[in-house]
């Protein structure tokens, strides 16, 4: 009878597991702000790959909203963007001290791409594919990492109960 030795596997796959399901929620230590701005400038601007971003600036206002600035070029033209997030605080506590950026909204109120102002009900239906965009993508990031991390399991598991 063949024996099945645990030394941890288990635990490993559900930190791998974990690390990955984190990895893709993270979107590589660029505020979700600035992803969703550039998500949006390419959806109304795009098409997203003709796009090349130069730069991203956040400027926030306290109480009053916080400012995404980018800037691309697209044809070789040099375009700025921007994306406007209302104040969402309902009041200031240690949580928006610690981090002033937690006490504004991540959906953006106003869109300016080049000087044309996009609003409602364009914004909400760009709003809505971005969204779309960053669903897929996350769900794709996961299905690559627990792919990965089973691919680990069987490989460990074909180790542990090969006869010795």
């Amino acid at each position: 009878m063949t024996r099945i030795r645990f030394d941890g596997t288990f635990a490993v796959l559900g930190a791998l597991v974990g690390l990955g399901l984190l990895t893709a929620c993270s979107g590589q230590g660029e505020d979700v702000r600035v992803t969703l701005c550039k998500d949006l400038v390419g959806e109304l601007a795009g098409p997203p790959s003709a796009l090349m971003w130069q730069e991203s600036r956040i400027e926030m206002r306290r109480g009053d909203h916080l400012a995404v600035e980018l800037g691309f070029t697209r044809a070789g033209r040099s375009l700025q963007a921007s994306c406007t997030y209302p104040y969402d605080a309902v009041e200031e506590n240690a949580f928006t001290a610690a981090d002033p950026e937690s006490a504004y909204s991540t959906s953006p109120d106003g869109v300016r791409i080049d000087g044309r102002v996009i609003r409602n009900p364009v914004l909400a239906r760009a709003v809505e594919q971005a969204m779309l965009k960053q669903g897929r993508a996350f769900v794709e990031q996961a299905r690559q990492g627990v792919e990965a991390a089973a691919q680990g399991l069987q490989e460990r598991w074909n180790q542990a109960t090969q006869p010795r």
